[in-house]
């Protein structure tokens, strides 16, 4: 009885040691924007997501490098960095933290909300994003969010062409497969 017990103590601590002491790190990822306006929109995306989760503290924080968002269209994407100011501002931030738990025994997709600060063009506000969490196989985790900012906000002017400017709203997607580490 006695071995049985010690048994299942370190089991029991062996287990929520390897489920509170989980870090995973993006393996692959992209981030996107859709900028519209009338008649006409463009995406600008970067297949440079760099981040982390990590479990154990809830903390969680993604970075794109901006010179690595592309728009399709050279002259576009040198006005993009000019605005954003891009050699004083090099990356795009999210520094977070996660509002609810993630259930690693759940195999369906999990909608969790995060709370934290989002940096563009040098301007911190503080944000709440829902995402998109899957444990998709032993380790590997997909992640997925969307949510919708104004440029004017991160103190950005609309950009335009010939006296149309684009929408203030713009929509961003975030998708990654993160590895635990």
């Amino acid at each position: 009885m006695g071995k049985n017990l010690i048994f299942s103590i370190i089991l029991l601590f062996s287990s929520n040691v390897s489920i509170n002491a989980q870090n995973y790190v993006v393996n692959t990822g992209s981030a996107s924007f859709k900028a519209k306006m009338p008649l006409n929109s463009y995406i600008g995306k970067s297949d440079d997501l760099q981040g982390t989760i990590d479990f154990k503290d809830g903390t969680m924080t993604f970075s794109v490098p901006v010179k690595s968002i592309k728009t399709d269209n050279e002259k576009r994407d040198g006005h993009m960095y000019e605005l954003v100011k891009a050699e004083k501002n090099p990356n795009v931030v999210f520094d977070g933290k996660l509002i609810d738990d993630f259930n690693f025994e759940e195999k369906a997709t999990q909608t969790l909300n995060v709370k934290g600060d989002f940096t563009l063009a040098g301007v911190t506000r503080e944000i709440t994003i829902p995402i998109e969490l899957k444990l998709v196989s032993e380790g590997t985790i997909q992640l997925k969010a969307s949510w919708s900012l104004l440029i004017t906000d991160y103190n950005l002017e609309r950009p335009s062409i010939m006296f149309i400017k684009v929408n203030d709203k713009h929509d961003l997607t975030v998708d990654a497969l993160l590895e635990k580490k």
